[in-house]
């Protein structure tokens, strides 16, 4: 299993942009949180070569509870009454995809199964699990 955990603030990833001229770019945001997520999985990786098999992903995105809020709305966070907004938990993960792809997994075609949460915690962090797995599919009849 491969484990590292993204300090800071989450970030999901960023659609893409548009010129004038037609030529199709990726936000710089979204590109440097890449080659972040990128260095991270490789120095958890120490020169092991990319997994080739089917892999399962586990992300936890950790939250801070803005400081603007009220005592009460705060207990309500910490209770996990109420979850965090933005990002879309679902772009943070595809942003973290992305960047394993050639470093941790040959390609993120090999996920099959994703397992993520976004909760509120006195750190904003982002932990991300690797592991290799048999992908077995029960069909419900």
């Amino acid at each position: 299993m491969i484990s590292f955990t993204i300090p800071g603030d989450p970030v999901g990833k960023g659609r893409p942009r548009m010129t004038r001229g037609g030529h199709v770019y990726t936000p710089a945001k979204t590109r440097n949180a890449e080659a972040h997520v990128k260095l991270l999985a490789g120095q958890a990786m120490a020169g092991v070569a990319p997994i080739a098999g089917p892999v399962m992903v586990e992300v936890r995105v950790a939250c801070r509870i803005p400081d603007s809020w009220n005592k009460a709305k705060r207990a309500q966070a910490k209770a996990n009454v109420i979850r965090p907004g933005k990002p879309d938990l679902d772009n943070v993960v595809k942003m973290i995809l992305d960047a394993l792809n050639g470093v941790v997994v040959v390609d993120d075609k090999q996920v099959c199964v994703i397992r993520a949460v976004k909760v509120f915690a006195p750190v904003a962090e982002t932990t991300v699990e690797v592991e290799e797995t048999i992908c077995l599919v029960a069909v419900a009849t």
